[in-house]
């Protein structure tokens, strides 16, 4: 089933997509050489150019497929356990993976609420990192947030409970699009 940037379990939707892919152009780029060369008896055909040609987006799907591996879809308990508590303008993003120039980072769950970012990551290593990603590039577009990344589930159901709902920031949500890869 077709997953979209933001879903729970597109994280896992794309290792399967990009992995095909993968495969795809490996198998297609081997078999037109292979053919190609007990067709005309040389490698030194246009079969051979066209086969060489197919690395290129078989790299670049690489790429996509390497930087998704480390991380993994939100668990559908979490989802379960957050859903009651969206607001009808908050936003929420599950499975994030976005990048800097300096590195990869993931949060298995946002939700935007007013000028307040509420996250959850299990994993606390780039917590840090993301905190002052998401605040420098809001004030470099003149939006100020302020956000919380817990990794607690119990913390950060209760921030949502305690939470005013606001009506969700259109420069924020844009931005989060922007920044997802995908």
């Amino acid at each position: 089933m077709k997953r979209s940037k933001g879903e729970q379990g597109y994280i896992n939707y794309k290792k399967k997509l990009q992995s095909l892919i993968v495969m795809l152009f490996i198998a297609a780029g081997l078999s037109m050489f292979f053919v190609c060369k007990a067709v005309i008896g040389t490698s030194r055909n246009l079969g051979t150019v066209l086969a060489v040609l197919l690395t290129l987006p078989a790299a670049k799907a690489l790429v996509n497929l390497i930087l998704f591996l480390p991380h993994k879809s939100t668990d559908p308990e979490l989802v379960e356990k957050v859903e009651p508590l969206k607001a009808e303008q908050d936003r929420y993003y599950y499975d994030l993976v976005f990048t800097s120039e300096q590195s990869t980072m993931h949060l298995d769950f946002l939700c935007v609420r007013g000028s307040e970012l509420i996250a959850y990551s299990k994993d606390g290593a780039k917590q840090e990192k993301i905190l002052q990603y998401f605040t420098d590039s809001m004030k470099k577009r003149g939006v100020g947030i302020h956000m919380h990344i817990f990794r607690n589930v119990d913390s950060l159901l209760a921030r949502l409970q305690d939470c005013e709902p606001g009506t969700a920031n259109d420069e924020v949500t844009e931005f989060i699009r922007m920044i997802l890869v995908g």
